[in-house]
C-alpha cells in the first residue's frame, strides 16, 4: 500500500570524508524572508522569557494551593525558551550577510541539526 520513494542523490549532495555535511533543509531566501523568521523567532524568544517572569514572580501574591501549578508553569516556559534560544541561535548561524549580496548566504551550518 505504502510505497517509499526514493529520491535522487547527486554526488554534490553526499559528504566527503572528514567534512561536515551540506546544510540540510536550507533554502537560499531574501531579506525579507530572513528577517521574518528571524524577528517571529526573536518575539517567541521574548515572549517565554517574559511568561517565565511573570509567572514565578507572581508566585507569592498566589494562594498557597496554586503556588506549585505556577513554578511548574514558569518551569515549562523556562525550558521553552532555551529551546527557542537554540532554535534562534541556530538560525543566525546558517545565514550571514556580505558585501557582495543584499540578501543571506548559505554558511553551510546545518539548522536545528541538535534536534534532529
Amino acid at each position: 500500500l505504502f510505497r517509499s520513494r526514493q529520491l535522487p542523490v547527486s554526488a554534490s549532495d553526499l559528504p566527503i570524508a572528514g567534512t561536515a555535511p551540506r546544510a540540510a533543509m536550507l533554502f537560499p531566501m531574501t531579506d525579507g524572508q530572513f528577517q521574518l523568521v528571524y524577528n517571529v523567532l526573536s518575539f517567541s524568544l521574548a515572549s517565554m522569557m517574559a511568561t517565565t517572569l511573570f509567572l514565578w514572580m507572581r508566585v507569592p501574591a498566589i494562594a498557597a494551593k496554586y503556588q506549585s501549578a505556577l513554578i511548574i508553569s514558569g518551569l515549562v516556559t523556562f525550558i521553552a525558551a532555551y529551546h527557542y534560544m537554540r532554535i534562534f541561535n541556530s538560525w543566525t548561524e546558517a545565514y550571514k550577510y556580505t558585501l557582495d549580496s543584499t540578501d543571506p548566504q548559505l554558511t553551510g551550518v546545518p539548522f536545528n541539526d541538535a534536534y534532529r
